[in-house]
């Protein structure tokens, strides 16, 4: 039988007719098991973890991953480790199914001036659009903190947010009406058949929408390289404040993406040490390493930090990739130079 962790459990509902344990929607009890994680003891799970630590889930140990409602009590900087904790605990066929508050139509009752009047009833009250923002009030204060937001989404960064964390096919939809966004994400590279037939078992009827997500993907992209060509524009005309926070802006989307990175790490070396920007530079590699004017830039960062025993292999290495050998043999002459004047 097929195991999904249950990301942010909560307590354990039982079905008031059934008496079985309640369950979203396609785990079913005759084909899933349910491994339980939740940050609170008190909840009794069967694991104790964040979304940002599951050591204690074996990697590759899960089918799937259901996460409802959890991933927005996180900060900006931490959601690409949850996700990456995700990505690690799933077998290389797993999935994730994942909803979260949509914020595009929450900020639409916000704009109508709606802030604290109830969006909708739910099973602990009425739920304002300020509680759908910052965190459902009642429980935080009585001092649960734990229901406390601290980001949000709309489709497009959630499909986007998924995507640059490495999972290779993803879909997704909002529903207005109920403030939520769902998506779902496999790991592996799947048709979009199989990966519609997933969405139409996992996901709420109607959502399973492939056009739209990869309309909203597209939009992402546009909207990436729109702001890469501002910062690229603002570098070359040596305003590297606001290039840097351009390039800061994608990589909280992508983070490794290598355009951006490269940009980012030629500011570094400007601003702070060749040896600060390497990070950069070497993602920038890693990412795009067809393009020789990544691996000539590493390679002079090395240098210029001092990692001179490194070279030779990053010479060897670029020339299996983007790095032509009269380059290399440009950049083995400066390595020599430099060795030879200390």
């Amino acid at each position: 039988m097929k195991t999904f962790l249950h990301v942010g459990c909560g307590p354990l509902y039982l079905d008031p007719v059934t008496q079985q344990p309640s369950r979203p929607q396609g785990f079913d009890l005759n084909s899933w098991n349910e491994l339980r994680l939740d940050i609170n003891p008190a909840v009794k799970p069967d694991v104790v973890g964040t979304m940002t630590d599951m050591s204690a889930v074996p990697s590759g140990s899960v089918d799937a991953i259901f996460s409802s409602h959890n991933i927005e009590h996180l900060y900006p900087h931490e959601v690409p480790i949850a996700l990456a904790e995700f990505k690690r605990v799933l077998r290389p066929d797993g999935f994730v199914v994942i909803t979260c508050p949509d914020l595009q139509s929450v900020c639409a009752l916000v704009a109508q001036g709606k802030l604290t009047e109830p969006a909708y009833i739910s099973a602990a009250g009425p739920i304002a659009p300020l509680d759908i923002l910052y965190g459902h009030r009642p429980p935080m204060s009585q001092g649960n903190l734990y229901m406390s937001h601290r980001c949000g989404f709309t489709l497009n960064v959630l499909l986007g947010t998924l995507e640059s964390s490495g999972f290779a096919k993803v879909v997704g939809s909002c529903r207005p009406d109920c403030f939520d966004l769902w998506a779902l994400a496999c790991v592996s590279d799947i048709s979009n058949e199989q990966l519609l037939g997933l969405a139409r078992r996992y996901l709420p009827e109607q959502s399973a929408d492939i056009n739209q997500s990869e309309q909203a993907a597209q939009d992402m992209q546009q909207a990436i390289q729109d702001v890469l060509s501002l910062a690229q524009t603002h570098q070359q005309n040596g305003h590297l404040a606001e290039a840097q926070s351009l390039y800061l802006e994608i990589l909280n989307i992508e983070p490794r993406h290598a355009e951006a990175n490269y940009g980012l790490g030629l500011i570094e070396v400007n601003l702070k040490s060749a040896a600060d920007a390497l990070p950069r530079l070497e993602i920038a590699v890693e990412s795009n390493p067809a393009v020789e004017q990544y691996w000539v830039s590493y390679v002079d960062a090395l240098m210029l930090s001092g990692i001179t025993h490194s070279v030779p292999d990053v010479l060897a290495l670029g020339q299996q990739h983007g790095l032509q050998p009269e380059t290399a043999q440009i950049l083995a002459n400066e390595l020599a130079e430099l060795l030879a004047a200390k």
